[in-house]
């Protein structure tokens, strides 16, 4: 059976889905706990609600149609819950002819519940069934310009955790919080990632990067099922790891590998995988983002098109995650790891990026020599100490909490130059020696960094702020190439002049 087509009208006022779906919501759990398996009384309401609508219609009003749908088709296909989940994904692709690219993805949130379960109990079956959607996320996961990767998902006063309550109707009771049923929808998701979620202002693009991650890490746990030996099974699980993340080259995917691995000491697969497993799939995952970051997304000539702010919010997060990985390499007192981190660190490129921005800002960098030799943990206090001086470095409160905390861990009692110190006497010089310039570097870039910006009023009155940029010409020569992709591009030359700039 065919999804109603929706009809391309003029946009119409939505808030009547609101009361209409709270009520059907209410409805259909009722008859669905009381046996009911024919639903074709809310099928015909849907389908006609759903031919009135403009295209492309409200996500929210799929999910609750697809639900109808999946619940009145659960007794034809039996036990078998392979191609009863193949078929949903099937149904919910069809109705995503009228969507951006990161609304097809964010459509299949219903889709990764039922993998969910087919992972737990029939992995092998799921893996197929996994690749083909890892291929379908891939040619739609890119954001495209255009693209409504900025448009609330909900209709006004409803929220996503809302219909949640449909799919997990199998497993709670009908008293059950809204919240405790998105934990439920969402199993491998964390509840500091799950909070968004359960918000009536959560975007598209949020979604979608949800999902795609979900369907990675879905995936990724299908392949420890294949007959490999245990090095085998680990050059896979990394190949495949690189593959997906070229794949999907999503800056709202990447953000949430990001945030999953930053937020949580695990990445909540244990019930999938076993700690063991789960700790040697967490090392894999973040030694390929952490290699994977510059190549994919800040690099000249890659192709994308990303904003800039989301490539600098990636970038200030790629430089928490490998502090993150150095801080525990050092617990740990693993020196050959520590040294090829310190090696990849002092050779990427990342670092050069964020001080192009800052100096894109209008800041000015008196030793950019000095930058070139920190480490993750004093280039985030650099950037923290500009954060203080008034320029927007952290995107939000936690950024800029979670960068504080990175510099009261890398030093919680000592001055940086002793603890240092203690690092140098703990390991060898080869894994810390860029940490040898650390003292000096703070103290010169604290002092010298920011320049107080001349004012002046033009003939009008009006305020210009005088912003100097100066390039130093060994950054130069490292780093020709423009910080992220911005929207008003990199400007060039020594002095320019930006009317009522915020600083």
């Amino acid at each position: 059976m065919q999804p109603p087509i929706c009809k391309p009208r003029p946009q119409s006022h939505l808030e009547f889905l609101k009361p209409l779906l709270n009520d059907s919501i209410k409805q259909l759990l009722i008859q669905y706990r009381n046996g009911r398996t024919n639903f074709s009384d809310f099928d015909s309401i849907f389908t006609r609600i759903l031919n009135d609508l403009p295209e492309p219609p409200p996500l929210e009003l799929v999910w609750f149609y697809s639900a109808i749908r999946f619940f009145s088709s659960k007794l034809a296909f039996r036990d078998d819950s392979v191609r009863l989940t193949s078929s949903f994904f099937q149904l919910l692709v069809s109705f995503s002819d009228s969507f951006s690219g990161v609304k097809k993805v964010a459509l299949l949130s219903p889709v990764v519940y039922q993998l969910s379960h087919l992972v737990n109990s029939r992995r092998r079956d799921a893996l197929s069934l996994l690749e083909g959607i890892v291929s379908y996320i891939s040619m739609y996961c890119v954001e495209e310009p255009g693209d409504e990767d900025d448009d609330v998902l909900m209709v006004s006063g409803f929220s996503f955790a809302d219909l949640s309550r449909v799919w997990v109707v199998d497993e709670v009771e009908d008293n059950c919080r809204v919240e405790d049923c998105l934990e439920i929808f969402m199993p491998f998701v964390s509840e500091t990632l799950r909070k968004e979620m359960d918000s009536e202002s959560c975007r598209v693009g949020y979604l979608a990067g949800i999902v795609a991650s979900q369907v990675f890490l879905l995936s990724l746990c299908s392949r420890f099922d294949l007959e490999l030996s245990r090095y085998e099974l680990e050059k896979d699980l990394r190949e495949f790891v690189l593959q997906v993340i070229s794949g999907f080259h999503s800056c709202y995917f990447f953000d949430v590998i990001l945030k999953m691995l930053l937020l949580e000491p695990y990445l909540h697969l244990t019930s999938l995988l076993g700690p063991e497993d789960e700790a040697i799939l967490t090392e894999i995952i973040t030694e390929a983002v952490i290699k994977s970051a510059e190549k994919l997304f800040l690099n000249p000539g890659n192709g994308t098109s990303q904003r800039s702010l989301h490539l600098e919010n990636i970038a200030i997060k790629w430089l928490f995650l490998f502090d993150k990985t150095m801080a525990s390499l050092r617990r740990n007192k693993d020196q050959e790891k520590t040294s090829r981190y310190m090696s990849m660190f002092t050779n990427s490129r990342i670092p050069y990026h964020l001080i192009n921005w800052v100096i894109s800002q209008g800041e000015v960098i008196r030793d950019a020599d000095a930058l070139r030799n920190l480490t993750p943990a004093s280039f985030i206090e650099w950037l923290v100490s500009l954060e203080e001086q008034g320029l927007r470095v952290f995107n939000c409160d936690h950024s800029k909490n979670y960068a504080r905390i990175v510099i009261q861990r890398s030093r919680p009692d000592l001055s940086l130059g002793a603890t240092l110190l203690k690092q140098q006497e703990e390991f060898d010089h080869d894994a810390d020696m860029a940490d040898d310039y650390t003292v000096s570097s703070i103290s010169i870039l604290s002092s010298n960094t920011r320049k107080r910006k001349e004012e002046r009023h033009n003939k009008e009155g009006e305020t210009k702020v005088k912003l100097f940029k100066h390039r130093h010409s060994n950054l130069q020569e490292n780093s020709k190439f423009q910080p992220f992709v911005f929207s008003d591009g990199l400007v060039k030359g020594t002095e320019v002049e930006v009317s009522d700039m915020e600083l």
